[in-house]
């Protein structure tokens, strides 16, 4: 199959590891997403129609693929061919859910948000498709494992006040930990997971995160705390990955599974085979191509059948989410508004760019 895959590229992206995935099971990959590693790249509202319409052979479909950065197409309404995005951070605000609707296909991370985008869409072309891990990336390098725990992740000001930075505070106080505050590449990302004897987790709403995937894969006992999400059919706590349930519980986890490494190894050896049996980006990216080659797969994008007025609409909260301020503009004034009207529209927008 051919597959023109759109998102913004950064090595840790999901889309980043599944276009890999793609590639490597042998499909036909085309990016025509937004990259700022020299690569050929669009801009943030390319036509997906001309696109589509410039290519010497036709995709079979589109995937847009969230976080997006700015960078969402125009006429993705209008598309030739199925449509389909992968929604990741569903648990976090509801502008998602607008850019949904311009989807023939609706893939999302955490299972639970399953009928929530069912009835955003008003069809049920929504499916669960979890995170996963990138064997190649997050294997066990079979390195020695000098933390006590490991974790790779975000700590911008969204999280200073939560349990997470607290528990990321715990642990550095207690124990022999990578340094948490810095940021990592892709492949010491792997590195880190491979020198840790447990990797921590903690979720923001009971969302299932890469984390947990890709410390299961490179070998390290994983600790999480009680997420919801479908967690339960994708592990199975106590024997493949260890729960957690408040601070002090996390501390004598970990001393615990210090103490008895045995014990600690034959769970994560578990978590591991788990992991790299049903949880890597090849298993997602298949899934990926068995829905969109169904025969009975329809486009059923709201947005199809949508006025002007309802797109643009739409375009706007997707844009101002994603501090797209110049295309705010750019589809005011193809609106015809006035330019009051285009800057009270852009207002949201710049507010979110100014105060983030």
């Amino acid at each position: 199959m051919r597959v023109a895959l759109g998102y913004c590229r950064f090595p840790t992206a999901a889309g980043y590891h599944l276009e890999r995935a793609f590639a490597a099971i042998g499909v036909d990959v085309r990016f025509v997403g937004v990259s700022d590693h020299g690569r050929v790249s669009y801009g943030a509202t390319p036509s997906l129609l001309r696109i589509v319409e410039s290519m010497d052979a036709r995709p079979d479909f589109f995937l847009w693929i969230d976080p997006a950065g700015r960078y969402f197409p125009l006429d993705i309404e209008a598309s030739p061919i199925p449509t389909a995005c992968y929604l990741i951070d569903v648990h976090l605000g509801h502008w998602r859910e607008a850019a949904a609707r311009f989807f023939d296909v609706v893939f999302v991370a955490q299972k639970d948000y399953v009928p929530v985008f069912r009835r955003a869409v008003g069809h049920d072309q929504v499916y669960w498709l979890p995170l996963a891990a990138a064997p190649d990336v997050h294997g066990d390098l079979g390195l020695d494992r000098i933390y006590d725990v490991g974790f790779v992740g975000n700590i911008a000001r969204a999280h200073r006040q939560t349990a997470r930075q607290r528990r990321l505070a715990l642990l550095a106080e207690r124990f022999v930990t990578n340094d948490f505050y810095r940021q990592y590449s892709p492949a010491q990302v792997g590195e880190i997971y491979s020198q840790s004897r447990m990797v921590f987790n903690t979720s923001i709403a009971g969302d299932v995160t890469m984390r947990v995937f890709e410390g299961a894969a490179a070998g390290a006992l994983v600790l999480t705390d009680p997420v919801q999400n479908g967690f339960d059919e994708l592990f199975e706590p106590g024997k493949e990955v260890v729960v957690y349930q408040d601070d002090d519980d996390l501390v004598a986890m970990i001393d615990y599974y210090l103490a008895h490494p045995q014990e600690r190894e034959a769970i994560a050896r578990a978590g591991q085979a788990r992991t790299l049996a049903q949880h890597t980006y090849h298993h997602r990216a298949r899934r990926i191509l068995e829905i969109m080659s169904t025969p009975t797969l329809r486009q059923y994008a709201p947005m199809r059948k949508a006025t002007t007025a309802e797109r643009n609409a739409m375009r706007r909260e997707v844009y101002t989410h994603l501090h797209m301020l110049d295309a705010i503009f750019d589809l005011e004034k193809a609106a015809g508004a006035s330019p009051p009207l285009r800057l009270w529209r852009a207002l949201p927008c710049l507010a979110r760019r100014t105060l983030r």
